[in-house]
């Protein structure tokens, strides 16, 4: 009898257990993602000292209620966090005894994995290196190569598992740093193709860990339009290499929630939020299966979250005060007074007072001939009065240095042809566009331009026309130096110029002037000790008060063609209908 009873409770158990075995497991995921945020951190704008947009602290009521509703939440973010909005940028260089802001912020709202965006490089090695030792969160980047060890600089990938499901998540970077960045932001590490090395990665993680969802986190927009990189890879990463199901995109600054088929007929999910948390990528998955190491089935449902709904949580605004408030008080700290106001917009169309504030910072505090630069932020405009440091960021948005270059008189007037091409179309009369639009721009688009109007450069320091009616390459005429020395194309100059041109970027340099991009170090003469933005403040600290001028020593011709094109054109850029 006593063997019988305990045979029968070793059947009965071995029934359970098959009983259990067979029976499905139903496993729901919800994967949030930003993007870009930029510094976006409260609902304010300090640039324009008013109240903004998106922000974290909107993003922070959104994550609470999604994670009350959700057992299981996954939170993404796809990098370019610590550049843009004048936070970011006080706890990149001013406080840097104090954990960054950001990093606090990211830890507060519990984030599980973030992307390496190219303007979290920008603030260089000692800036990103310790911030991101100090989340509790990693950043992936598996394309980004430590040059000394030929292994991935920062972490590739990590796996998270929920019940009995295992999710991938593999981070990728543009490798087009080497286009737009100094070298020594990104010294030591090479940046390889983000299809090859997912290529690798995706069968490396599928082979050992197998897991039920294979995410691509990919600071990467969707469609490539960079003749030099794959700067944005998503379509072609989702196409191309099979093993992912979800590709979550960046840096493009532009929404996106498409499916498509890739080369083995699977469909791939490609997200992309845009920039500055206004939205974020929602997406729920209900996994079904037996689990117990078998491949789960999923079903996938996919959203963009409106972030501008949600009020800003109160307890995170109350966390961080003490961290606004001390920005603020930064960026209220006069620094000069401007005589004059300045319109970013005007630099569209010929000379401006808004770019004469930028072309005589250069001159005056380079030994430079002549200087490049472009409007970094087209909507810019700063009326006469008490100038603060927050005024600045409208003429410098971004942490670039600011170069000396020695270029021939042939080089400056080739990278202008090629500056123009970019900017100005040929016209053959005045009914025709002055700007070179997009060829399916609509009034309503947020970005209307070929190429985007931080790559218009203009130049001060010559005087110079620009005949639309002209063949391209033949555009641009020097008459001399605005101080009446000759203008000579054999001749080398001294040119002054953010580091982002300098490194190439735009194409200007290489594509324009001809220069290859490794000879682009040794024409390099100088560089200002601090980036631009602190320059600037140095500027006008010693200067006092600035009163800006129209120079007039570049023009659009014909006059009578440009002038008819200027306000149908500036109605169509702006969206004034």
């Amino acid at each position: 009898m006593k063997g019988f009873f305990a045979t029968s409770i070793v059947v009965l158990a071995a029934l359970l257990m098959t009983a259990c075995s067979s029976k499905e497991k139903k496993v729901e995921l919800r994967i949030i993602h930003t993007s870009d945020m930029h510094g976006n951190v409260y609902p304010y704008d300090f640039i324009l000292d008013r109240d903004g947009s998106g922000s974290l602290a909107r993003f922070a009521t959104a994550i609470k209620q999604i994670r009350e509703q959700n057992e299981h939440v996954l939170l993404l973010d796809g990098g370019d966090i610590f550049q843009g909005q004048p936070p970011a940028y006080y706890y990149n260089y001013i406080n840097t005894a104090d954990t960054h802001l950001i990093v606090k912020a990211m830890n507060y709202l519990e984030y599980d994995a973030a992307a390496v965006g190219n303007h979290d490089i920008e603030t260089g090695h000692e800036i990103y290196d310790k911030c991101f030792k100090q989340t509790i969160f990693p950043f992936l980047a598996a394309n980004a190569i430590d040059t000394a060890t030929d292994k991935p600089y920062f972490s590739p990938y990590k796996i998270f598992e929920y019940s009995s499901v295992k999710v991938a998540v593999l981070g990728l970077i543009t490798p087009a740093i080497p286009e737009w960045l100094p070298k020594h932001l990104w010294r030591g590490i090479r940046f390889e193709s983000i299809e090859e090395s997912a290529t690798h990665w995706v069968k490396t993680i599928r082979e050992k860990s197998k897991p039920d969802l294979f995410i691509a986190l990919i600071h990467s927009g969707v469609d490539n339009d960079n003749p030099r990189y794959m700067e944005n890879a998503g379509r072609k990463l989702a196409q191309d290499v099979p093993g992912i199901d979800i590709v979550l995109c960046g840096h493009d600054h532009k929404t996106a929630n498409e499916w498509i088929v890739n080369t083995q007929g699977d469909s791939v999910l490609i997200i992309d939020p845009a920039n500055n948390v206004n939205w974020a990528s929602d997406i729920h998955i209900t996994f079904t299966g037996k689990g117990n190491k078998q491949p789960m089935s999923k079903q996938i449902e996919a959203n963009l979250l409106d972030i501008n709904r949600y009020e800003p949580d109160s307890a995170f605004l109350q966390t961080f005060a003490a961290e606004r408030e001390e920005v603020k008080s930064y960026l209220n700290k006069k620094v000069g007074v401007l005589k004059t106001p300045v319109f970013a917009e005007n630099a569209l169309f010929g000379t401006s007072a808004f770019m004469d504030v930028i072309h005589q910072f250069h001159l005056a505090v380079t030994d430079a001939d002549i200087s490049f630069a472009a409007p970094l932020k087209i909507s810019a405009k700063l009326n006469a009065g008490d100038l603060c440091v927050r005024d600045l960021f409208q003429f410098f948005p971004y942490s670039n240095m600011l170069y000396t270059m020695e270029l021939t008189g042939r080089e400056i007037k080739d990278y202008l042809e090629y500056s123009y091409k970019q900017w100005a179309a040929p016209m053959a009369g005045p009914n025709d566009r002055l700007i070179v639009f997009r060829p399916d721009a609509k009034i309503t688009d947020k970005y209307k331009t070929k190429v985007p109007t931080y790559n218009y450069s203009s130049a001060q320091g010559i005087d110079y026309v620009v005949d639309l009616s002209k063949p391209i390459g033949e555009r641009v005429r020097i008459t001399g130096f605005t101080n009446g020395k000759p203008f000579d194309m054999e001749a080398r100059y001294r040119v002054a110029m953010n580091s982002y041109r300098a490194g190439g970027a735009g194409g200007h340099l290489t594509d324009g002037a001809g220069i290859d991009r490794e000879e682009l170090p040794n024409r390099i003469l100088a560089i200002c000790k601090h980036d631009q933005f602190l320059t600037m403040i140095e500027y006008f600290e010693d200067r006092g008060s600035i009163t800006p001028n129209k120079k007039s020593n570049w023009k659009f011709i014909p006059e009578e063609w440009v002038n008819k094109a200027r306000k149908r054109d500036s109605d169509f850029f702006f969206g004034r209908k």
